[in-house]
């Protein structure tokens, strides 16, 4: 028996010295690992495991440990998000196979902290008739991730309406669980997309013939390719190699958006090593310079004293609302994505001398949950 088989049993038999019927699809994903390193560090974090839940979270992160560079940061999660929704304003959902209206807005339901821990790319999509489509990535997708998902969907439903569509774009490994919830309540029933069906490098050919003939509406798909296919790490890896190359041979005779290439570096987090994801990054990064590796203090306090300066101006002869988009750009650009709900909030405030304050707040918020409490006491 190999080391790997080896690890896998051990990792089984103690899920099944905890749980008294645990989830096939549990088992199924700890001998679908091939990794080595991450099949022991899960051993280990398995041993301290004591309900369910801590089983599922500890699998979780462990799909998160290949490549740390990326998702980490909030400043890249946020690069990712901005250039999805710009690529995907007026258009549609077409590339997933889902009919809906012109897209109008992308913006993220949770803060933007919590999806990099979990490492889940997670989107909302607002289409012209005000119909929104929840977006989340599943790698190696089991039976309780669909229970996960109905939760949010009615959080999302209660912020949002419910005109709410949920789209989960499954990779890695196949899924082969229940794709709904029935209950005596109601039917809990997502759109599944297979991204594990499709062939990553004959995609990958197909657009590399549309750009060289001058169609560059397929240019955005890049992103997920990688994520094509249900393959072997091994394999994936050179296909994401490949799909990056590829964007930075573009990117040279400036044939594409520079975020393009940021934005694939960041879903490969996973699937790339976090020193592959730095040569890429040493090979572009005097071509762009969105990529937070790392951002020197002097320069972060120098962005922020000239924004202060502008934002202070702008609002001596703003109105309420250009105040209170001001505020929002502020937070945006310090702390990421800011979420719907307090976009709302933010909008609901109609004095001028609060809205100076919170932006005065927002200067010296190193987070957006600290943010959140300094707008709770200016709106109680």
């Amino acid at each position: 028996m190999s080391l790997q088989n080896k690890l896998q049993s051990l990792i089984i038999e103690e899920i099944e010295s905890k749980l008294e019927h645990p989830p096939k699809d549990m088992l199924n994903k700890i001998t679908s690992i091939d990794n080595k390193d991450r099949l022991k560090q899960l051993y280990v974090r398995m041993i301290d495991c004591k309900t369910l839940g801590e089983i599922v979270n500890a699998i979780k992160n462990n799909d998160s440990l290949s490549g740390r560079i990326a998702l980490k940061y909030k400043q890249n999660y946020d690069a990712i998000i901005k250039y999805i929704a710009q690529e995907f304003r007026g258009k549609t959902l077409d590339i997933f196979g889902i009919e809906t209206a012109k897209i109008v807005d992308v913006f993220t339901f949770e803060p933007v902290e919590i999806r990099i821990q979990t490492g889940r790319l997670d989107l909302i999509f607002r289409d012209v008739h005000e119909s929104c489509y929840h977006c989340e990535e599943q790698r190696n997708m089991i039976e309780d991730d669909l229970h996960r998902c109905s939760i949010y969907h009615f959080q999302a439903v209660r912020q949002f309406g419910s005109s709410m569509t949920d789209i989960l774009l499954i990779s890695g490994q196949p899924y082969s669980g229940p794709r709904q919830i029935q209950t005596k309540s109601g039917l809990y029933k997502p759109i599944f997309i297979d991204l594990t069906g499709k062939d990553g490098y004959k995609c990958l050919s197909a657009i590399k013939a549309e750009i060289q003939g001058g169609n560059y509406d397929s240019v955005i798909e890049l992103i997920f390719v990688p994520l094509y296919g249900n393959m072997q790490q091994a394999k994936r890896q050179e296909l994401a190699k490949a799909v990056i190359q590829y964007e930075i041979d573009l990117l040279k005779t400036d044939k594409i958006y520079e975020k393009l290439v940021v934005s694939t570096l960041i879903m490969c987090n996973k699937i790339l090593d976090k020193q592959t994801l730095q040569n890429f990054y040493e090979e572009v990064k005097h071509m762009i310079d969105i990529l937070e590796i790392a951002r020197e203090d002097g320069e972060q306090k120098g962005m922020e004293k000239g924004m202060e300066k502008g934002m202070e101006k702008g609002m001596e002869k703003g109105t309420l609302k250009a105040v209170q988009e001001m505020l929002m750009e502020v937070l945006a650009t310090k702390l990421g994505v800011i979420p719907y709900r307090i976009v709302n909030e933010i909008k609901s405030i109609n004095t001028v001398e609060t809205l100076k304050t919170l932006f005065r707040q927002a200067m010296t918020c190193d987070n957006l949950h600290s943010f959140e409490g300094k707008l709770m006491l200016a709106t109680a």
